[in-house]
């Protein structure tokens, strides 16, 4: 059988996605075969496409991109078939663009009722990250403050609410028009990214989205033992901190997701959807996915 996908031949600009035709996969023992409604467009995705990584996870070709996916239970180990399902998939496998995955069965959450295929595929990779920086990465604590980069995005929004549910307060570094918003979703304070310097008291952590020289600046006002945990891959110059920054590589976990995709169901994390695209428009997805500032997640309706 066959299936439809959006393929790269080659690393390169979105000009080398190719919707093409593939065998379907056949799910291996331990796997669940995924027929996919949803699937997230992430930054990271454009980044696999040019190469970035190639050095370390070099790709074979025709080689499908995408990793964050929701959508029903079509074959395989495990779930009942039509059971509507969301999974982070293998980052070094991935395979999101396409109408259907081979996904080990411990990587699939079920969805909660109430929850929209869209909605479903924004959380993964975001969600997982988010949480984790916080969670995992700095080990923040009740009664510390952290400064979070980035806080109304995708990813930042994610370590916001672990944050605010662990008792931690929060300072977001953001764009000046987003301030508003990250008061709103539980920020202590909020201070515009590259135009205001933090006067108040210094950072317990830093949990970063973001990169670059105007994070360096902010993170001089860290705690000496405090935490610099970046999931940005434009770097922070470490000269002069008072710690080195140091990278978080999100790592699969079904139970906390489950959790995350519990927490949007009800409403209590918000996941804002930019647009829904046809599979067919993979390429100006990534577009503006690279391009940044498109208000939430792009997603791609297979």
């Amino acid at each position: 059988m066959i299936m439809r996908a959006v393929a790269i031949g080659r690393y390169g600009g979105p000009e080398v996605l190719e919707l093409v035709e593939l065998p379907l996969p056949e799910p291996k023992p331990g796997e669940v075969l995924v027929a996919i409604r949803a699937a997230a467009v992430n930054p990271a995705d454009g980044k696999w496409r040019a190469g970035m990584f190639a050095g370390f996870a070099p790709v074979g070709f025709p080689h499908i991109l995408g990793y964050d996916v929701a959508g029903t239970v079509a074959g395989g180990d495990g779930l009942p078939v039509g059971t509507r399902v969301a999974a982070m998939l293998d980052p070094f496998i991935k395979g999101g663009y396409a109408d259907h995955v081979a996904v080990a069965a411990d990587r699939l959450v079920a969805m909660p009722d109430g929850l929209s295929f869209e909605q479903a595929a924004a959380v993964p990779t975001a969600g997982l990250t988010g949480s984790q920086l916080v969670e995992r990465a700095v080990d923040a604590r009740p009664g510390q403050r952290i400064l979070i980069t980035g806080a109304t995005g995708a990813v930042g929004r994610f370590a916001l609410d672990a944050a605010r549910r662990r008792g931690v307060a929060v300072v977001a570094a953001v764009r000046t028009s987003r301030k508003a918003e990250a008061l709103a979703l539980g920020a202590e304070a909020a201070i515009a990214l590259g135009e205001e310097d933090w006067t108040g008291v210094p950072f317990d952590h830093v949990v970063d989205t973001v990169g670059g020289d105007a994070v360096a600046a902010l993170c001089r006002h860290l705690r000496p033992g405090g935490r610099i945990a970046t999931a940005a891959t434009t770097p922070i110059d470490p000269q002069g901190l008072p710690a080195t920054p140091e990278f978080y590589a999100v790592v699969a976990d079904a139970e906390r997701l489950g959790r995350l995709l519990e927490a949007v169901a009800k409403g209590e994390i918000a996941v804002p959807i930019a647009r829904v695209m046809p599979l067919e428009q993979a390429a100006e997805a990534q577009r503006l996915t690279d391009a940044g500032g498109a208000g939430g997640k792009i997603i791609l309706a297979p």
